[in-house]
């Protein structure tokens, strides 16, 4: 019973390492499905000139931008964006949602291009961090579950 009870404590400890390294690759999916999104907005204002409801009710069907659960519950009411991102891009897409629709084209155009350079260095960050920090999460974990079995042994 006792080594069942080490299996399983070594197992969550692995898992818990997985599963940090798992969030930090799933900042960098929604980053890019983010600058995916304003590249589908910019091309739909530009070209078809749609009102901004029509081409937020398109992007929630659209397939490559599935990991973007908000666009499904956006209430253009209350436009408070919660993502796994940091705090700093949520509120930046925040802001993008609350301001589209309300100025010209060339405006809503210009502040697609400038958020969505803004999101290009933030899913460098994202990246960068993934590369540093995931081998560590996943080595703390199957180390720490190695050093929990010492001391139970």
């Amino acid at each position: 019973m006792k080594y069942l009870g080490i299996i399983l404590l070594n197992l969550s400890w692995i898992a818990a390492g997985f599963s940090n390294a798992r969030r930090l690759k799933r900042r960098c999916v929604i980053a890019n499905e983010i600058i995916e999104m304003c590249n589908l907005i910019a091309i739909e204002l530009s070209f078809s000139v749609n009102e901004t409801g029509k081409i937020l009710k398109r992007l929630c069907s659209e397939p490559s931008l599935s990991h973007l659960t908000f666009l499904q519950h956006l209430d253009f009411e209350d436009i408070h964006i919660k993502t796994e991102l940091d705090e700093e891009d949520n509120e930046r897409l925040s802001f993008l949602f609350e301001n589209m629709g309300k100025t010209d084209i060339a405006s809503m155009l210009n502040l697609l291009e400038s958020f969505r350079q803004n999101m290009l260095l933030s899913r460098k960050k994202y990246e960068d961090y993934y590369k540093n920090h995931s081998r560590l999460y996943i080595a703390f974990g199957i180390f720490g579950s190695l050093a929990v079995t010492l001391v139970f042994i």
